[in-house]
């Protein structure tokens, strides 16, 4: 009777352990189901915060390898007893942000040559008030020319920029202002800022290239002033014409030059048919007070500076029909003239000598990617004095 008093308390006790037991398991594993949930829903707003940060921000870049036989120095006038280099000529590294679907910061940072040297390509603000008019203000790339602004090495098939955007534009030109740019009309674009000018004591007889403010407090000197604004009408299919004007002071405090005004103006065009690429640009430049400027820097500055060249190519992708990964591939030959003149308003008796130069280039570029560009071309030059060199470049070009 005891025995089986005992038995029946032994089920009993463990109906009621494995009962607890049971409710203990269930609540751990609704624990943990929770738990998980948490978790997902925790993985979810951040996603949901990296993808709005992803929308908000974008990166992007370029860069270019050059090799060079002979090298290049002062005016670009290839020498013979100049060696061949290879040089990592830049890597750009470029970031947008998206504050407001209306305002925005853009900004380019500029590793030249290997790293030797560090520039800010550009940093401004952007408030979108409509399609017509977007206020910018910081360091803006001048529009001046086809290239100034969109000078991504796979925007031109040399290896090197046009050398009239280097002499006689200041490739790549920027400088610290404010003001508007937007679509007027349809295919009609234009862009007008209020900027600091160049300073006149760093012209050169072959140009003013090297003119443009940095802007450090170390050597920026913001004592004059002036505006550029540039027009482009792409209205028409293949067709992309622009003109840009320039006028500001370049005199900079400096006593002795006391007032000098830049104007600069230039036109050109673009026109792509049936595979055919041609390209027109011409650039005058105006220096006033070049006498001062001349004997503050201690060479003859010219008061008029003209650059030209016309390029013409044919996209042979159109008609080979060849691509590399589903890509289509592209073989561009194209052949272009330029004449730099950086002393145009003296007289040939007191002119500098090879400062009116020419410049013959033909070669191919062949983009397996319309983002990358492999390229070798050959340039003839001439100048003034009837002294001829020639050289050879070899780049690959990339952005992203």
């Amino acid at each position: 009777m005891i025995q089986g008093r005992i038995t029946l308390l032994v089920v009993v006790l463990a109906i009621v352990f494995m009962w607890d037991l049971q409710f203990v398991f269930a609540q751990t594993i609704e624990e943990r189901l929770q738990k998980v949930e948490q978790e997902i829903e925790q993985k979810k707003e951040e996603d949901k915060k990296g993808s709005s940060l992803g929308d908000k921000l974008s990166f992007y870049g370029y860069g270019e390898l050059h090799y060079n036989n002979p090298v290049v120095e002062g005016s670009g006038f290839p020498a013979g007893n100049l060696p061949p280099t290879f040089d990592f000529h830049r890597l750009v590294l470029g970031w947008s942000f998206a504050f407001t679907d209306r305002l925005s910061l853009h900004t380019e940072v500029e590793w030249e040559h290997a790293g030797g040297e560090i520039e800010l390509e550009y940093a401004y603000l952007e408030y979108e008030i409509n399609d017509a008019f977007h206020l910018r203000a910081g360091s803006l790339l001048m529009p001046m020319g086809p290239l100034n602004e969109f000078h991504e090495p796979t925007n031109f098939y040399s290896v090197e920029r046009p050398y009239t955007q280097k002499y006689i534009i200041p490739t790549t030109w920027q400088a610290g202002g404010l003001g508007l740019a937007g679509q007027a009309l349809g295919g009609l674009n234009y862009r007008l800022y209020f900027v600091e000018g160049l300073d006149a004591t760093l012209f050169t007889p072959n140009g003013i290239n090297e003119s443009q403010s940095i802007l450090s407090e170390d050597v920026n000197k913001a004592f004059n002033f002036g505006g550029i604004g540039r027009l482009e009408y792409t209205g028409f299919p293949g067709v992309a014409v622009g003109t840009s004007f320039y006028s500001a002071g370049a005199a900079q405090g400096d006593p002795n030059i006391s007032h000098s005004q830049v104007t600069m103006w230039d036109a050109d065009l673009r026109y792509r048919l049936a595979g055919f690429d041609f390209t027109g640009v011409y650039v005058h430049t105006w220096i006033s007070n070049a006498d001062s400027i001349s004997a503050v820097v201690g060479e003859t500055i010219g008061s008029q500076m003209i650059g030209w060249y016309l390029e013409g190519a044919y996209h042979l992708g159109q008609l080979m029909n060849m691509s590399l990964d589903s890509v289509p591939l592209d073989f561009v030959p194209f052949v272009r003239w330029e004449d730099i003149n950086t002393q145009a308003g003296i007289s040939a008796a007191n002119r500098t000598p090879g400062t009116d130069r020419q410049v013959l280039v033909t070669g191919l570029a062949f983009y397996p990617h319309p983002d990358v560009a492999l390229k070798v071309d050959w340039e003839r030059w001439q100048d003034d004095t009837n002294d001829t060199a020639a050289r050879y470049n070899i780049g690959m070009a990339f952005t992203f």
